[in-house]
């Protein structure tokens, strides 16, 4: 007795080697063989130099600063808000930082159990009064907070980044964390300085251009000269703000690799032409950044409903997660654009 059986299962169509011809590539249609064929090559070789090759290589980068450093940046940024933390809760639970909650019905406003406050004058003065009093008490405290604040953000941003530049000659674990610790801390100053050279350039370009507009306000020249000033200084600030930012954004970076200074002059030679493409990598990592540290702005909003206290806390515990992952993104992917300039020079722009 016979059983009716099923035809034999076909390859799929696609590219096959050619069984009449060696190096050969040969089409088949998924029923014959057609009369299309191709040389066998090699596979083309990714462009070094691409926007696909700078992702692959900083997520690489990010992932083994993560591993080697994450604790000590982490470590970094909990001592940052631990401080931060205790002077907040000090100032909010000092007897005038309580008289003027009270006052004001902050605690209420915080946790959502009203939205208005009505004051009377007395009460705007007594307000006015104890703010000076509580900012001219905290004054020396907050000075002493920000220069910690510059040396915390420049000593984990200098640290990542060294690290990061040893991932392509796979040397990370060359160097011991404790070195990698001192070696980034030796780079603040440097780091610190093209902080703020990057922060007083921004500044001048932005006031440059808006000044028509300070001036034509100044000068009261009427409703549509300011509008018209305003927009073309706006444009301008957007325009060449824009430029300058990229043309000197991995100055930082630079500095904390060590061997150019501040970083400023040859973040401006290594970034001439390639405007575009600096631009596009320095947004996609910002945006990894902040889509990866938005959830904890989120939680942190359930802070609220549990009173100050918990609020303040809750706030700089996810804003010190949210520092480190911005450090640990933003760095490496940083580094990664500086290698790929460095090896460009000369060569053409950035794909």
């Amino acid at each position: 007795m016979s059983y009716p059986t099923s035809p034999p299962l076909m390859p799929p169509p696609g590219w096959y080697p050619d069984p009449e011809s060696a190096w050969t590539w040969r089409w088949w249609d998924g029923a014959r063989w057609t009369d299309l064929r191709a040389p066998q090559t090699l596979p083309p070789e990714r462009n070094p130099y691409s926007f696909s090759a700078w992702f692959e290589q900083a997520v690489e980068a990010s992932k083994r600063v993560i591993v080697r450093v994450g604790l000590v940046v982490l470590a970094i940024w909990g001592v940052v808000a631990a401080l931060v933390g205790v002077f907040a809760l000090s100032v909010f639970n000092s007897g005038k930082g309580r008289e003027l909650r009270d006052l004001i019905q902050f605690d209420r406003i915080v946790d959502g159990s009203t939205t208005t406050v009505e004051l009377t004058d007395a009460e705007w003065e007594r307000a006015g009064e104890l703010l000076g009093d509580i900012a001219r008490a905290a004054a020396p405290w907050m000075v002493v907070l920000f220069v910690v604040l510059i040396v915390a953000s420049t000593w984990a941003t200098a640290l990542a980044a060294r690290v990061a530049e040893r991932v392509r000659s796979d040397t990370v674990d060359a160097v011991s964390r404790s070195d990698d610790a001192a070696d980034a801390m030796r780079r603040v100053p440097a780091v610190v300085g093209a902080l703020f050279a990057f922060s007083l350039i921004g500044l001048g370009v932005m006031t440059s251009t808006l000044l028509p507009l300070f001036v034509a306000i100044a000068a009261d020249a009427g409703g549509g000269a300011i509008a018209v000033t305003g927009i073309f200084g706006f444009v301008a600030a957007l325009v060449v703000g824009s430029l300058v930012f990229v043309r000197l954004s991995l100055a930082v970076v630079l500095a904390s690799l060590g061997g150019w200074g501040l970083g400023l002059r040859r973040s401006w030679q290594l970034t001439e032409g390639h405007f575009w493409g600096v631009l596009g990598r320095l947004l996609v990592a910002a945006l990894i950044a902040g889509a990866a540290s938005f959830p904890l702005s989120v939680l942190n909003s359930f802070g609220l409903r549990l009173g100050v206290t918990t609020w303040v806390v809750s706030f700089l515990v996810f804003q010190a997660i949210g520092n480190v992952v911005t450090t640990v993104v933003n760095a490496p992917a940083q580094v990664v654009i500086v290698r790929q300039l460095t090896a460009r020079q000369g060569l053409g722009r950035l794909a």
